[in-house]
């Protein structure tokens, strides 16, 4: 495709050595790191490839978006898009040993967390001991892994520059401690291309990640430096990017553009207004000539989040009209949400033959549940419940009847029977439904709920089906919906944002939407909570503009008439 290049562009095009470029949302950052490496496709010497890192793999997915509409075929097979994670997976697979003496294994995330909830001491003392003295490595030391290893090894070093002569590294503000030990090492053996804006750091509340690393860079590597301004070619009308710069700098008052709209309600039409807004935002996009829009429902918290998801999954009327429920997907880490539809599942494997057996499954899946809970988020609350589901099931496994309430009302239910009708959308909610009326269970309950949410809902119900036709029962419910469960949210990042998806602000980096709704709740999700930052505020407003920017037509902000304002006077 043709592009027609500013004078600066053409300089970093013809620049040497190592570069920096400086940019906001939608200055084209991306793509003249892409020209760039065009540029540089016809100097690789045979075996030689160029790397691109980057943090997510929705990042990922729009980088290699680029690569179809500016690279040719030969010229994409040249250029290996990647994340850190994935990068430092690679490597240590095949180099690790080198650090250890033997074959490196990786504990995935959900499983640590497992291993985390049982172990009793200090779990990062005990995550080294398991990296130094068994080479098993947990997710989250994958880099220093790597940084140890290019470190020490001079000839793996340049082996990797030997193979990557120029490296892009993409959100470059974003790296964290072991990620720039990482850059500085490959620094000296290629050329690396970083790339950068101040006003997206919204990660530095992490004690790994400098507010100061450009400047590090600009020290230790003394990259030639570009700045791309303000330029914003996601949309291209200007009004987006100069609302949340103002919203950013606190300039009152804020602008007055076409392309973003602030919306106040009182707590009592809050539901009705956040629905209003999806539509209203999905309606608007389909007449400006957008057939199938995408629309990004952002909430700061993931509280929140599951609330908004509750709001639009039920119908309601807003000045007299009714809003039909609206179909969406939720992108979040959702191992809870998962294990919850475990649980919902094991319900579904009752059947006339006996209590025991079944409902033991289901209180050892509810366990399960409270320790992915507590490995999340320690508490004596988790932790006494998964021993107290642990004793449930032993108790009902050897024909006793349990002592918590929880599992008396399962036994109970199990015996009297819950009738399943073949229909797998029907029988998952009367199952699910169980949840919400057994003591106790309330928060499985609405975890279960957004299991549908996952874009799993063909997969499971297909499934479902599939085991009712074969068996006239669910008998192997559970085990298909941990597995689709656990595939779907594997590839979820990786695929197109279609339709109304709902996530927290931070989810929402690296993404673009041709519209975002932000929503502000009374009590969860506060934009500016002094309990956590004191005024200005400037790691909220620096995650704002990062939810404000991430649409390319438009955007609403739903908020209580009585919040704080988003600028001040």
């Amino acid at each position: 495709m043709p592009i027609e290049l500013d004078e600066q562009r053409e300089a970093i095009l013809d620049a040497e050595g190592h570069i920096l470029v400086l940019g906001g949302p939608g200055a084209g950052k991306t793509t003249i790191a892409l020209l760039k490496a065009k540029s540089l496709f016809p100097h690789l010497q045979p075996g030689q490839k160029l790397l691109f890192l980057s943090f997510s793999r929705a990042a990922v997915r729009q980088v290699l978006k680029g690569c179809q509409a500016l690279l040719t075929a030969e010229e994409r097979r040249a250029i290996e898009v990647k994340t850190y994670h994935a990068f430092c997976l690679e490597l240590l697979q095949s180099h690790g040993k080198l650090l250890t003496g033997r074959p490196i294994t990786i504990l995935f995330p959900t499983q640590e967390r497992l291993e985390k909830a049982r172990f009793e001491g200090d779990w990062d003392e005990e995550r080294q001991h398991l990296a130094l003295d068994q080479a098993r490595y947990c997710f989250d030391l994958l880099a220093r892994g790597v940084a140890d290893l290019i470190e020490r090894s001079s000839r793996l070093r340049d082996l990797l520059g030997s193979c990557y002569p120029t490296i892009i590294v993409d959100e470059f503000q974003d790296t964290d401690d072991e990620q720039w030990r990482i850059v500085k090492e490959l620094a000296s053996v290629a050329c690396v291309f970083c790339l950068a804006d101040r006003d997206q750091r919204i990660f530095d509340y992490r004690d790994d990640i400098d507010p100061r690393r450009i400047e590090s860079l600009q020290d230790d590597v003394a990259p030639r430096t570009f700045d791309l301004g303000r330029d914003n070619h996601r949309s291209p009308h200007g009004g987006i990017l100069r609302y949340a710069d103002a919203v950013l700098r606190n300039l009152y008052p804020l602008p007055d553009v076409d392309d973003v709209k602030l919306v106040h309600c009182w707590p009592n039409a809050f539901s009705s207004t956040v629905h209003a807004a999806v539509l209203w935002t999905l309606s608007k996009l389909r007449r400006q000539g957008i057939a199938s829009p995408s629309v990004a429902v952002l909430a700061r918290s993931n509280r929140l989040v599951e609330q908004i998801s509750g709001i639009l999954s039920e119908p309601h009327q807003y000045n007299g009209t009714d809003l039909p429920p609206i179909d969406h997907s939720v992108v979040w880490d959702a191992e809870l949400s998962a294990a919850a539809g475990a649980v919902v599942a094991s319900i579904m494997e009752w059947s006339d033959s006996g209590a025991e057996l079944p409902v033991t499954m289901t209180l050892e899946a509810i366990a399960n549940y409270y320790e992915l809970k507590n490995a999340t988020s320690p508490s004596q609350a988790a932790t006494a419940n998964v021993r107290k589901f642990k004793t449930a099931a032993e108790k009902v496994r050897e024909g006793s009847t349990p002592r918590n309430n929880a599992g008396k009302e399962l036994l109970a239910a199990a015996e009297q029977g819950l009738e399943f009708k073949g229909d797998p959308i029907a029988d998952w909610r009367a199952a699910r439904g169980l949840l919400q009326k057994v003591s106790h269970l309330e928060e499985l309950y609405r975890q279960s709920r957004l299991v549908r949410l996952f874009r799993a809902t063909d997969t499971i119900g297909g499934g479902l089906a599939d085991l009712w036709l074969t068996k006239g029962n669910y008998e192997g419910a559970t085990q298909l919906v941990s597995r689709t469960l656990e595939h779907e949210r594997l590839i979820a990042a990786d695929q197109e944002p279609s339709g109304c998806m709902l996530m927290s602000m931070h989810k929402s980096k690296g993404k673009e939407f041709d519209g975002v709704v932000i929503v502000e709740g009374a009590y969860a999700g506060l934009f500016f909570d002094p309990g956590r930052e004191q005024p200005p505020f400037e790691r909220s407003r620096r995650l704002l503009r990062v939810a404000i920017t991430r649409a390319r037509t438009n955007v609403i902000i739903v908020r209580q008439t009585n919040a704080h304002p988003l600028t001040d006077q």
